[in-house]
């Protein structure tokens, strides 16, 4: 677990969530000086934002940009090895580009993800319907990543309320909650010991992925939230 002064480095995607991360990063003065930039070059609107951030916030940023969106390219996991902070906020693509697959770069580095779900019952993606769905429940929990997806140890768990505007939940609710929950993990990293929720073997407990969610399930969802 990190000791209390570690340095704390970025990596971010082309994506709306990396310029919610930023802005509240910033917000709450905890923009970390080095950021690794995962800069897909077909998101014109978001490459375009992100970089109007980094001009604007250059004196206090150190911006290392690789043309790819792959988190496993060769190139960006070479530098991370080389990178001397030892942990990272990680906002990443979905599915298998933002999914850390080096094992020893797991082993060397901390990377910090925010979940948008309980675990570890509600694993994978798209989590915040299924949970809806079943309880009439939102959670984000933040982490540390391990090699198994959603499965590391638990920074800090919050229920969040149901939105009031249901079609607010694909991204504008979603990238708050991670990163409002991100926020309050970074604060209790900078204060607190290290005494985390580790996870613990349950043979008992077998709990289910979830993935991108069908459009009828989804729209079970919206139709249940306007009845609650």
């Amino acid at each position: 677990m990190p000791k209390k002064n570690i340095e704390i480095s970025l990596i971010i995607s082309s994506n709306y969530r990396s310029l919610i991360y930023l802005y509240y990063l910033k917000k709450n003065r905890l923009l970390p000086k080095k950021i690794v930039f995962l800069k897909n070059i077909k998101e014109k609107i978001y490459n375009k934002k992100i970089i109007l951030f980094f001009k604007k916030n250059i004196s206090q940023i150190l911006v290392k940009t690789f043309l790819t969106k792959q988190i496993n390219d060769s190139k960006v996991t070479s530098y991370l090895f080389k990178h001397k902070s030892k942990m990272f906020i990680v906002s990443l693509y979905p599915g298998a580009e933002g999914i850390i697959k080096n094992k020893l770069l797991l082993k060397k580095k901390l990377f910090i993800h925010s979940h948008p779900g309980k675990l570890p019952e509600y694993k994978g993606s798209t989590t915040i319907y299924y949970s809806i769905l079943s309880e009439k429940k939102i959670w984000c929990d933040t982490i540390f990543l391990n090699e198994k997806i959603d499965q590391g140890s638990i920074i800090y768990s919050k229920r969040y309320p149901i939105p009031k505007k249901v079609l607010d939940i694909d991204q504008n609710y979603d990238a708050k909650i991670r990163a409002l929950n991100l926020i309050k993990a970074l604060k209790i990293l900078k204060r607190k010991k290290n005494n985390f929720k580790s996870r613990k073997k349950n043979n008992d407990f077998n709990p289910t992925y979830y993935y991108i969610i069908h459009p009828i399930l989804r729209l079970l969802t919206f139709n249940k939230i306007k009845n609650v």
